[in-house]
């Protein structure tokens, strides 16, 4: 790495290191602890649910003081405790993340920026050999009190795993307890993910283990829901005009590769312009699908090309009412032994 590569992930992480908090607990047998999480705004933090859920929370705190910024009204914001008056929520499924609200009082406190980027969306290749900054609070032996540990790492894999429907990414530094629910950035300073667990053998310790980094989507999609947070300022979530999509897997055909699909389903809806897509090498399933979408609002077909074909609806259907339709068809995929491997969600036009 160059000096003033360097130069860049230093003046990322000043930036970023007073919006980051480590979180003291207890457990059920008395034994101590610690995590990580950080601020997106409006006092809203995320963490990983294994950090928080079961056990008394002691502390909540930041070591680090705010950047100089506008963010924080261009003055230092010093290091501070902090109360949850709000949450913690978690997320679906038994998913390993969580997001909990904090009074900030009259002190502002800088927020850590979100990717926008979802589980359909991301290719297995896109993040591949990416920089990235991992924060959080690792205990260090002997130290007095909780020490912000920062490191370099590279995303190595993309990879789906038994236990969450959601992308985890594998890194490159070593796998510590204290670091889950901690902050992943990109060189400009996006969170990309978080930190949740060690991938490895039970009988084996943490550190033997690979980092394994949650992407951020889940985290966005808790705080949109259980605070209204938005990645734009206006209605909750990211602003998308993706009102709903998904991918399938067909078990029979074994593929290798969690990253091939046989199966999707594209609704786009940008309170203009409306279509429909959908792929399926199963020409029945194919004709089911259309038939389902089409009892609960008709299509018109519209054949782009010789090989592309769009749908696009005979009314004006509300766009309740399209997320309805693209619902049943993931579940009729689903019920005819399909996997769903990603979806995408976009609320923002239910709210108008």
């Amino acid at each position: 790495m160059t000096k003033s590569e360097k130069s860049v992930y230093q003046e990322t992480y000043v930036r970023a290191a007073g919006a980051i908090a480590f979180i003291a607990i207890v457990d059920a047998n008395g034994d101590e602890g610690i995590g990580s999480a950080f601020h997106i705004g409006d006092g809203i933090f995320v963490t990983a649910r294994h950090v928080i859920d079961g056990v008394t929370i002691n502390e909540i705190a930041t070591t680090k003081p705010a950047h100089l910024s506008d963010d924080t009204g261009g003055k230092a914001s010093p290091p501070r405790l902090f109360k949850i008056t709000d949450g913690p929520y978690y997320g679906p499924d038994e998913l390993d993340v969580a997001v909990f609200r904090v009074d900030l009082g009259q002190t502002l406190l800088p927020a850590i920026t979100v990717s926008q980027h979802t589980d359909y969306a991301l290719e297995e290749n896109d993040l591949i050999l990416s920089d990235v900054l991992i924060i959080g609070y690792p205990p260090i032996p002997f130290t007095i009190l909780p020490s912000q540990v920062v490191t370099l790492g590279q995303i190595n894999a993309v990879v789906r795993v038994h236990h969450s429907k959601v992308l985890h990414f594998i890194a490159s530094a070593t796998a510590r307890g204290g670091f889950s629910g901690g902050v992943v950035l990109d060189k400009s300073g996006i969170a990309l993910a978080l930190v949740t667990e060690s991938l490895g053998t039970r009988d084996k310790p943490v550190e033997m283990g690979y980092m394994s980094l949650l992407s951020i989507e889940p985290a966005v999609d808790l705080a949109a829901e259980k605070f209204g947070f938005s990645t734009h300022g206006s209605y909750p979530g990211r602003y998308s005009d993706t009102l709903f999509a998904a991918k399938f897997s067909d078990p029979n055909a074994r593929s290798l590769s969690s990253f091939i699909y046989d199966a999707s389903l594209y609704v786009y809806d940008d309170d203009r312009d409306v279509f429909v897509e959908f792929n399926c090498a199963d020409e029945a399933l194919l004709t089911e699908a259309l038939a389902t979408f089409n009892a609960i609002t008709p299509l018109r077909r519209q054949q782009v090309d010789e090989h592309y074909v769009l749908y696009t609806p005979v009314d004006n259907p509300p766009a309740s009412l399209l997320l309805d339709a693209g619902e049943a068809v993931a579940a009729l995929f689903v019920r005819s032994g399909y996997r769903m491997m990603a979806s995408e969600r976009s609320h923002w036009q239910l709210k108008i």
